[in-house]
């Protein structure tokens, strides 16, 4: 059969050509495609981390702090690679730099770099056995977190064997014990040296002594340590004040703390701690449960009725006999720990709560109770001091406050900076070393202490937390039955239950 000479080719140069543009038209519109994906993805951004013990997002206060700072600020790695926290130094850092890009991240390795070392050591007076550590450095100001202070270590006892693994020496039968890492602080001090390089001024904290109050250097469980380092964190400079000693309260105190003090502040005393209150002192009072240091009459002329019992809480109360509470009264103190539904844990507190507005002193100032119990709540005088003789009644009961905060204009109709603040905790021992990391007590200091140093930027959320590591040990005979589950069933499960799929597929 032979083709009609006059009909059209099957794929004409017409036909081809416009073939050839469709296809560089698409190639060209994906490349154009991928490239504004590519920029718009550079810009805007979401980082997660999948590494296994990094998987956490940074707290809203890091956040915040990286969101307000505006100055450049170097961060020096000064580690050797092979340490074991180098790399959750690194990606933690990395993710302080990816929120704010004013962070200049260097790494410089002691032993493979001794000339860049030995910059290092001489610009921030180093030793040379000074190593493993992170600088912090912005102008003229640097802070500098070493190595040992990033891991919370613990004593854990160790076999016989085990222990001779570790030190390659003959170990006593018994065995002994090992220090062991079980947290990593990384967060929590990096967030505070970035404030600390970004802050101008660092205010002065007194703490009141010579009544058996709470020793801020403390590191005892009943001592208050753990909050002296606390305020560390916060930027501050820490100071002891005996009022027996000092003629007043020095002008450059900028928040008085008065730690649970166990014997009566004598008048004199307590007219020095007036005078500071007036020129527009900020103090913050967390009182004992067997003791309230005579300051009833000086926090009631402020708006305060400190009561001399005891609160319980039925629905509340854990087995070691303190309580846990969560009912907040809306106040910037407590504000974050409420919008996170993040309880504090107390000891026997007594009540703290406020003058009735009916009272002429409660109309010179703005009085809010913080924290409340639950409605079952009672308040019983001489529950501590039963076995003295004295019989145990109770005096009031419902939601009863446990903590309050003051405001007062003591300049009324003056434009000046004299307003006082006071905020009062009906318990002392919440602070300890012992209880500071209990629930949420060290978001409470915080923010106290915070809110009576005016710094209302450090108030938006809750801070870092420590990352925890975690421990499975089996005995012998568990470990054996569960390798035989991991290596032989559950493979040999899985390849019979792919045999019979086959089979079936097969019939």
């Amino acid at each position: 059969m032979e083709m009609n000479a006059s009909s059209p080719e099957s794929f004409s140069v017409k036909y081809r050509w416009s073939g050839w543009i469709n296809l560089w038209c698409a190639v060209m519109a994906v490349t154009v495609l991928a490239i504004a994906l590519n920029c718009f993805s550079h810009r805007h951004y979401q980082r997660k981390s999948w590494a296994n013990n990094l998987n956490r997002e940074l707290s809203p206060r890091t956040v915040q702090l990286l969101n307000d700072m505006t100055n450049k600020v170097d961060i020096i790695i000064f580690y050797d690679r092979q340490e074991t926290t180098y790399r959750m130094v690194e990606e933690l850092l990395q993710k302080y730099s990816h929120l704010n890009s004013a962070l200049r991240i260097s790494r410089v390795d002691p032993l493979q770099q001794p000339k860049e070392a030995r910059y290092i050591q001489s610009r921030f007076h180093l030793s040379e056995q000074q190593n493993n550590l992170v600088i912090f450095a912005s102008d003229k100001h640097h802070k500098i977190v070493s190595n040992s202070q990033l891991s919370q270590m613990t004593p854990r006892h160790v076999s016989a064997e085990e222990l001779q693994n570790i030190t390659e020496e003959i170990a006593p039968e018994e065995g002994g014990f090992v220090m062991e890492r079980t947290a990593f602080l990384g967060e929590r001090l990096f967030t505070s040296a970035l404030l600390s390089v970004s802050s101008q001024e660092q205010p002065m904290i007194y703490c009141l002594t010579g009544h058996g109050e709470h020793s801020i250097t403390n590191l005892s469980t009943s001592g208050y340590g753990e909050f002296g380092q606390l305020l560390g964190e916060m930027n501050v400079l820490v100071r002891d004040l005996s009022l027996q000693k000092e003629t007043m309260v020095p002008h450059d105190c900028k928040l008085l703390i008065i730690p649970g003090p166990k014997t009566e502040i004598n008048l004199e005393e307590q007219r020095h701690i007036r005078q500071y209150l007036e020129r527009g002192g900020r103090l913050m009072v967390l009182l004992s449960h067997r003791s309230s240091g005579g300051l009833s009459d000086l926090l009631r002329f402020w708006g305060v009725l400190v009561g001399n019992n005891t609160v319980l809480d039925s629905d509340n109360t854990l087995g070691d006999g303190s309580i846990t509470l969560r009912h907040y009264v809306h106040h910037p103190v407590v504000q974050t720990l409420q919008r996170e539904d993040l309880p504090v844990r107390l000891l026997f507190p007594r009540t703290v709560s406020l003058l009735p507005d009916t009272d002429p002193i409660a109309a010179k100032q703005k009085m809010s109770a913080l924290i409340q119990t639950g409605p079952k709540g009672k308040a019983y005088r001489h529950f501590l001091g039963s076995n003295t003789g004295n019989k145990t009644t109770l005096e009031s009961q419902g939601s009863l406050p446990i903590a309050a905060a003051v405001e007062r204009d003591t300049l009324v109709g003056v434009k000046t900076d004299h307003l006082a603040r006071i905020v009062v905790v009906g318990d002392s021992v919440f602070l300890s070393n012992q209880m500071i990391d209990k629930e949420g007590n060290r978001e409470l200091a915080w923010h106290a202490v915070n809110w009576l140093l005016d710094r209302s930027n450090l108030l938006g959320g809750v801070g870092p937390q420590p990352i925890q590591t975690y421990r499975f040990e089996f005995k012998s005979d568990e470990f054996r039955n569960l390798t035989i589950f991991l290596i032989g069933i559950m493979p040999s499960g899985t390849l019979a239950f792919g045999v019979l799929i086959w089979l079936r597929r097969r019939t």
